[in-house]
């Protein structure tokens, strides 16, 4: 378990990490800034993920948020500051590279959803394996709001629930309920209470074997739209968005006076 020793005493800026039994939960913990996403997140998130792979003992990683926030994508000061911690800052490919890396590994990825989820977030949420749901949370994408696209995001929303549902969550702009998730297939369960529905569904899939579930993930990959072409268009995409000046002058009115762009 020296492995795991290491995830759970190592002190972070912007998660924390606990075991039971062989599962991992990692708490995205950013209060203070609403839980949105900065590039420390993606390195600790991915850091994680990197040393718990070669563990055969851990067979489940958990993500859950904060109260009343799972996670609310980019950290718009951080893109303001053009600070390097934004989350297209030095490595604008780690975002994506994280969410395939669940889509990949061969721990069964949970998301343990309360509160508000957008933009991002809702990646996370789409690249997990399975989705509980408290029945008060909401999932949207605000990005075109701000001249942005969820490019990111995207590949792996389309992945779960098609095309055009994936089209309607970017062109809406607003929060969708827990129920109606449910109804496009972004939750897979919902739940008046989370954590007793999160420990049926652990009952069974800490039996699983690492292996069967890394075979059955690398043959879904094969078959479906996350693919090495795809990642080029989605992070070239966001890329441009975000350098660009009408999207900067965007965010920034927002973050320094908190209006969006319509307003004068």
């Amino acid at each position: 378990m020296g492995i795991t020793m290491n995830v759970l005493t190592k002190a972070y800026e912007t998660i924390k990490v606990r075991e039971q039994r062989g599962v991992i939960t990692l708490q995205i913990y950013r209060p203070e800034a609403n839980n949105s996403i900065n590039g420390t997140l993606i390195s600790e998130i991915t850091s994680v993920l990197n040393q718990i792979e070669s563990n055969p003992e851990i067979k489940v990683l958990v993500f859950e948020g904060v109260v009343n926030n799972f996670c609310t994508g980019m950290d718009f000061k951080a893109v303001a500051s053009d600070s390097t911690e934004a989350l297209v800052g030095d490595d604008p490919s780690g975002f994506y590279e994280m969410l395939k890396h669940l889509t990949l590994s061969s721990k069964i990825i949970i998301s343990k959803v309360e509160g508000t989820v957008n933009a991002g977030g809702i990646g996370l949420v789409a690249a997990s394996d399975i989705v509980i749901a408290d029945e008060k949370a909401t999932f949207g994408l605000s990005e075109a709001l701000f001249g942005l696209l969820p490019a990111m995001v995207l590949p792996f929303l389309i992945r779960r629930v098609g095309c055009q549902k994936a089209q309607w969550m970017t062109l809406i702009t607003q929060g969708i309920s827990a129920q109606r998730a449910h109804q496009i297939g972004l939750v897979d369960e919902l739940s008046m209470n989370v954590n007793e529905s999160l420990r049926k569904n652990l009952l069974r899939l800490v039996r699983l074997d690492t292996d069967t579930v890394k075979t059955l993930k690398d043959y879904i990959s094969s078959l479906w739209i996350i693919s090495s072409e795809t990642q080029q268009l989605a992070v070239s995409k966001i890329n441009s968005l975000v350098k660009s000046d009408k999207v900067q002058a965007n965010i920034t009115n927002f973050v320094q006076n908190g209006k969006f762009p319509w307003d004068k």
